[in-house]
């Protein structure tokens, strides 16, 4: 059967080494062209040793596109090395999608190897785009679009939210080979993610969530437990992240979800990428019961900051003693809880950086089932954090190719801002040293080598943690040389 399309899911760099989650993104915009007949390809890099003979074989088939998705960050790296390669191949057009194109259209679209762009929710578009390529329609008339017309680029308007998310056609989990997928590691049993809403109804000033979705959508819990049901039969799946930006931002939906979770005949484990802990703070005693019930493994937790002012400057809308005592509260279940910090805010001090390491360190104390992990701030653009961040200092990148270095590990070593050179080690320090102080983090490696790891390094990095002592940072030159290596023989 003739291949319609490509899509294309890159490596993200550091961040494959832990888990590899499924290419959700591809499989949403995948669902309506295969539902009315379009052969589409979903080629994974992450997964793909041989990625350039699949991906030259299916050229060979001239398809009408190829779809290629991309974060901020290391991952437009590997996102232009796929562009090469494809045009040194073929005239195919190439459609770049995902976070970065939905931010950057205007400048995404300038770069000679890409042919059009499409942002925001590409459920709708990328059909309609598959459509007017194979009839040869004018791409005018699609919403959602930037391209390029003898040597002008042309633009149209937005196009609407998909608000009744049940109303998209599922997934076909038959495009990947699911078995080579590993969310995390719980001792038995296949795991998978899954995303049951879009967005967050919270307005984070440094969150990029308010940006892409400005409205918060859940599939119905009816629909959720029909998608569970048919992977535990299709696959034999028993463990489920559910990667939500918010799983809890509508709490009457989500008791009803842990509710029939509780009840569901084949029990699972479950994990959610986001729950915030004024959610934790609204249930019952007897509703976190049912939620530890229902299977519930491990929660990810945004605190982001120890020191009030800041928590007010970011626009957090909830208070340290809430995050406190909810984490009090889910201290009596054997729920495993990672609580995610950031640190070098513009206008941040030492000390407020030290009540976040404060804060971190009780959290874990009153909470033997909890770990924090410590990131440093990353300007992204369309936050109101991007232009105080520009305020500041920070220089914004000016092509695809320099927004590669806008990593979290390491973006403030290569540009400008309101940081010393010290305060810059210091904070990257304390992020690597965060990852490795806790053990309770071993379920997220899903990756042998991490363990391994975590296990020779855990005992240095409590030490260091807990001491606050940062200094000597060995640690990043460490990484730095593996970094290195490890984009030497990505090259080879």
């Amino acid at each position: 059967m003739k291949v319609d399309t490509v899509l294309i899911q890159p490596k993200t760099g550091a961040w494959d080494a832990m888990s590899l989650r499924v290419p959700e993104s591809l499989l949403a915009v995948s669902a309506i062209p295969v539902k009315h007949g379009y052969n589409v390809i979903i080629l994974d890099q992450r997964i793909e040793k041989n990625w350039k003979e699949k991906l030259e074989s299916y050229l060979k088939d001239n398809p009408l596109c190829v779809g290629i998705t991309s974060m901020t960050g290391e991952q437009l790296k590997y996102a232009m090395e796929i562009m090469e390669f494809i045009k040194s191949k073929s005239n195919v057009p190439i459609v770049f999608g995902g976070p970065h194109a939905t931010l950057l259209p205007e400048q995404s679209i300038k770069h000679k190897k890409i042919d059009i762009i499409v942002f925001g929710e590409g459920d709708y578009t990328f059909y309609e785009l598959l459509d007017s390529l194979k009839h040869k329609k004018d791409l005018k008339h699609i919403k959602g679009i930037y391209y390029k017309e003898n040597g002008r680029v042309y633009h149209t308007e937005p196009r609407e939210i998909v608000r009744n998310l049940d109303d998209l056609p599922d997934y076909l989990y038959s495009l990947i080979d699911i078995d080579k997928y590993e969310t995390f590691d719980l001792n038995g049993g296949k795991s998978i993610s899954m995303m049951t809403s879009r967005g967050c109804p919270h307005r984070c000033k440094f969150c990029v969530i308010p940006v892409m979705y400005p409205l918060w959508r859940g599939y119905s819990v009816k629909k959720v437990i029909e998608k569970i049901k048919k992977l535990q039969q299709d696959y034999d799946i028993s463990n489920f992240y559910f990667q939500d930006d918010n799983l809890g931002a509508n709490p009457i939906r989500f008791v009803e979800l842990i509710t029939k979770l509780s009840k569901i005949d084949k029990k699972i484990k479950w994990g959610t990428l986001g729950i915030r802990a004024d959610t934790i703070k609204l249930l019952t005693d007897e509703q976190l019961e049912l939620m530890y019930k229902s299977g519930c493994h491990d929660l990810d937790i945004g605190v982001e900051t120890g020191s009030r002012r800041v928590n007010q400057f970011i626009n957090k809308g909830e208070t340290i003693e809430t995050i406190i005592d909810s984490n009090r509260r889910l201290a009596k279940f054997p729920i495993k809880l990672k609580y995610t910090l950031i640190i070098g805010f513009p206008t941040e001090t030492k000390q407020e950086i030290i009540e976040t390491v404060n804060l971190a360190l009780l959290l874990q104390k009153e909470n033997l089932h909890a770990y924090t992990l410590l990131f440093p701030f990353t300007p992204i653009m369309g936050t109101d954090f991007f232009n105080l961040a520009i305020e500041y200092g920070f220089k914004k990148p000016q092509s695809l190719e320099e927004w590669t270095n806008i990593r979290v590990d390491d973006w403030l070593e290569k540009y400008p801002s309101w940081l010393s050179k010290r305060e810059i080690i210091e904070i990257e320090e304390i992020g690597l040293v965060s990852v490795f102080a806790n053990r309770n983090v071993a379920y997220k490696f899903a990756r042998p080598l991490l363990k391994i790891l975590l296990l020779l390094y855990n005992p240095i990095a409590r030490f260091r943690f807990k001491n606050k002592f940062f200094r000597f940072p060995i640690e990043l030159k460490l990484r730095r040389f593996v970094f290195a290596i490890r984009d030497k023989l990505s090259k080879l």
